[in-house]
């Protein structure tokens, strides 16, 4: 649905298990089911990264007017509310395929 590959999945949480920021622990009943988890390191780099975005999205936003945020603003809630339409997928044929 992504796009995204099995194996690129797996790269990213073997990346991210080396670094120490998430664990994986394999269920009994299913040894194929691997739980992935966040570590507390993974949750305080998270937190950075959040920080650090919010920062810089303060920064670029105060580089457009007042008049332009809030265009802006509203185009983003309507894309939410379009994403939040169950119907859209089941009028369009043309993902279904790729889905």
């Amino acid at each position: 649905m992504l796009g995204v590959t099995l194996s690129a999945v797996t790269a990213l949480i073997n990346r991210l298990h080396r670094m120490g920021l998430v664990t994986r622990e394999r269920q009994e009943k299913d040894r194929r089911q691997v739980w992935i988890s966040i570590t507390p390191r993974g949750l305080n780099v998270l937190e950075d990264v959040e920080e650090r975005r919010n920062l810089l999205l303060a920064l670029y936003l105060a580089r457009v007017t007042e008049s332009e945020r809030q265009q802006l603003l509203d185009l983003l809630q309507r894309a939410v509310e379009l994403f939040e339409r169950e119907d859209i997928l089941e009028e369009e044929d043309i993902l279904e395929e790729q889905i």
